[in-house]
């Protein structure tokens, strides 16, 4: 099949991912109260944080107490479900209150398929948006062929996602909330806290050198983290968002505001702000792995070879195909031979 037809096939799978997000949002409002949710805004412009991003993010100080909260036989050795105190406490106090109300969220988790001994080298998997429940992660990650090259795995649960998120269906799609830029740039810097926080606990836990593998939501987080710190040995960004602005951006909701409008300008600013491409990298950009979709719906391509650029990353591969729909198995093959070259792996792909 030519490759524009498979882009065009792939593309249309995505399509009906959106339609109904698409729907929705063009009966949700871009804010309830215009003077409040300014000043929210405004806050990031009077802290500097807009002008110097990077100063938004923190990382906690010490590690956090943690706790195995549930283990099993999974394999040749056992899957165990972590639980610590999110330790995070969002920077916008207009917003802190509302933030902190989500009790569920103030829990974050750690899902590890561990061989049982210590200093094993260690993959962490960060799932896309609502997703995040361990049987899909070990589908979509295939767990068990890193588990037998000897690996240990691990998935972080973003905030808001599976036992941190809302039990009702409707809310489980918070994470992102496009009428609401502050509240998301915080679940954000949440997610970076956390995720560092996982880093701690992990070589506690007995893991040796931790590289990250994201998908969607989780490529975005990946390479965001990559932009923060280095203390990972490496990032391999799957089909990775890269900026939020398109498709489903505050400008995909009902028009309530002019498009000449102030606010609508720093609206859109809040909700880029985070994006990778507005970082340089602090890990090598040679530690670093792409495999996107030249027909992505969900994340364009263009956005992913604007960070390619802009990063130096060399190793990075566009498919025929769309975000869910691939044409082929050069996906798995590239991740083994990079898990290779990154001395993770000595062999190739499992068959099983």
């Amino acid at each position: 099949m030519h490759e524009t037809i498979q882009n065009i096939a792939g593309g249309a799978v995505d399509d009906l991912f959106l339609a109904l997000p698409r729907i929705i949002n063009r009966f949700r409002p871009v804010a309830a109260d215009r003077s409040r949710y300014e000043k929210e805004i405004d806050y990031y412009y009077e802290h500097g944080y807009v002008d110097d991003p990077l100063r938004f993010f923190s990382f906690p100080e010490t590690v956090p107490a943690w706790k195995v909260v549930e283990s099993r036989p999974w394999r040749e050795g056992r899957r165990e479900i972590i639980s610590f105190q999110s330790g995070y406490v969002p920077r916008n106090p207009l917003i802190r209150e509302r933030f902190e109300s989500w009790e569920r969220n103030k829990t974050g988790y750690i899902v590890r398929w561990t061989h049982g001994d210590t200093g094993r080298k260690t993959v962490l998997c960060l799932h896309g948006y609502m997703l995040g429940e361990p049987v899909q992660a070990e589908s979509m990650f295939r767990i068990h062929g890193l588990f037998s090259t000897g690996l240990d795995v691990a998935l972080f649960i973003t905030p808001f996602h599976w036992k941190r998120g809302h039990k009702s269906l409707p809310q489980r799609a918070i994470f992102l909330e496009p009428e609401n830029a502050a509240m998301t740039w915080e679940r954000f810097g949440q997610t970076m806290f956390d995720l560092h926080a996982s880093f701690q606990i992990l070589r506690k836990a007995g893991a040796a050198d931790i590289g990250i593998i994201g998908a969607s939501l989780g490529g975005y987080n990946g390479a965001l983290f990559s932009a923060l710190t280095d203390i990972h040995s490496f990032a391999a960004l799957m089909v990775p968002a890269v900026d939020f602005s398109r498709p489903l951006g505050p400008r995909s909701l009902r028009p309530s505001l002019k498009k000449d409008d102030p606010l609508l300008k720093k609206i859109d600013e809040i909700w880029a702000i985070h994006s990778p491409l507005n970082f340089t990298p602090k890990l090598p950009p040679e530690k670093m792995l792409i495999i996107a979709s030249q027909g992505d719906r969900l994340c364009p391509s263009e956005h992913v070879i604007s960070l390619r650029d802009r990063w130096g990353i060399t190793r990075c591969h566009l498919l025929p195909g769309g975000h869910w729909l691939v044409f082929n198995n050069v996906r798995g093959r590239e991740w083994y031979r990079f898990l290779k070259d990154m001395g993770f792996v000595s062999s190739n792909p499992p068959r099983s």
